[in-house]
């Protein structure tokens, strides 16, 4: 039997930083940017970067959408399960928190790792 570990993030504190638990026992971090009548831009980072790495293009993001960003498994303000992380179990995040949140139509971008994973969300999440 293979015993899984995990370093817990514990909560910053920093606005608007919210978490979700996965149906694997794994916690995200996410934040929702702007109104919430816009919209949804959801916006997943490079590999080895967090959430952050949009700060830059928030403000003119956020005028013409709700910008929902997040930190995957592994990266960020979210925990380190054991690895690996397959891009399979990296799209159902997404999936599961879309689901949590009650969003069901998103406008994806991503970069890099971000890409592969919208990719697979083309894939296998078109509906």
């Amino acid at each position: 039997m293979r015993t899984m570990t995990m370093t817990l993030n514990e909560n910053r504190a920093t606005d608007g930083l919210k978490f979700f638990t996965t149906g694997d026992g794994v916690r995200i971090a996410y934040r929702i940017d702007g109104s919430a009548d816009k919209p949804v831009l959801m916006l997943a980072n490079s590999i080895a970067t967090s959430m952050n790495m949009w700060d830059g293009q928030l403000t003119v993001l956020s005028r013409h959408f709700r910008v929902l960003r997040y930190d995957y498994r592994g990266h960020g303000d979210s925990d380190t399960p054991a690895g690996p992380y397959s891009f399979d179990r990296l799209g159902r995040d997404v999936i599961e928190l879309l689901n949590a949140l009650h969003i069901d139509r998103v406008h994806f971008l991503g970069l890099s790792l971000g890409g592969a994973i919208g990719q697979w969300l083309g894939i296998y999440a078109t509906s």
